[in-house]
């Protein structure tokens, strides 16, 4: 199985040259991935270049504790230095406290600033099953393209988490955290992943 065009190349790190992160994204753009994905400080550099492959940067990562509307305004930051996609961590405080509504209020007002392809980072590991249902259902009718299992704070993605969320949403899929082998990817494939974020990109071709 050709998995390149379903990697997202992932260089998340604050503490890395710029000319890495530009090394990196060349080498994605040559292996054919489908994206780059790295914090806004690089996220505008690279995007002000041709680097012939979208660029992905995050909101409201990791923890997504910040206000919609601070969301938001990274969201349209992102759409004015020229990114393709973004990564958003939805509102685990409000799952926890059960304002599902507010999910939904979020993911409305992000998407309304922001055309590119928008992800939710759900945090699955965080999510009781109810939890998890009920996140998804309040994204169901949003505009938000993918749904990402995790940001890989907690644990490796499993390919469980995956068919879980099949079940449960018609959106598209992004795996997430700790894909380190071929092997897992495949897996994760098979199990309903569209999209596989992973910072060892080149390692798993």
């Amino acid at each position: 199985m050709d998995l390149r065009g379903r990697i997202d190349a992932t260089l998340l790190r604050h503490d890395v040259l710029i000319s890495a992160v530009v090394e990196f994204a060349e080498r994605a753009a040559r292996e054919g991935m489908r994206s780059v994905v790295v914090y806004p400080f690089y996220a505008q550099r690279l995007a002000a270049t041709d680097m012939g492959i979208p660029i992905c940067t995050v909101v409201g990562f990791p923890h997504g504790s910040q206000l919609k509307e601070a969301k938001v305004g990274e969201a349209k930051l992102a759409r004015e230095i020229g990114v393709s996609e973004i990564d958003y961590v939805i509102s685990i405080s409000a799952v926890k406290n059960g304002l599902f509504d507010y999910l939904k209020e979020e993911a409305d007002l992000i998407t309304a600033v922001f055309s590119g392809t928008v992800k939710a980072i759900i945090e699955v590991p965080l999510l009781s099953e109810n939890e998890l249902k009920s996140t998804l259902r309040a994204l169901e009718s949003t505009d938000v393209d993918y749904v990402k299992t995790s940001t890989g704070l907690y644990r490796p993605v499993t390919s469980d988490d995956v068919r879980r969320i099949k079940e449960l949403t018609d959106k598209k899929i992004k795996a997430s955290g700790g894909i380190r082998t071929k092997e897992q990817a495949i897996e994760l494939v098979r199990s309903g992943a569209d999209v596989l974020g992973t910072s060892k990109p080149f390692d798993i071709l």
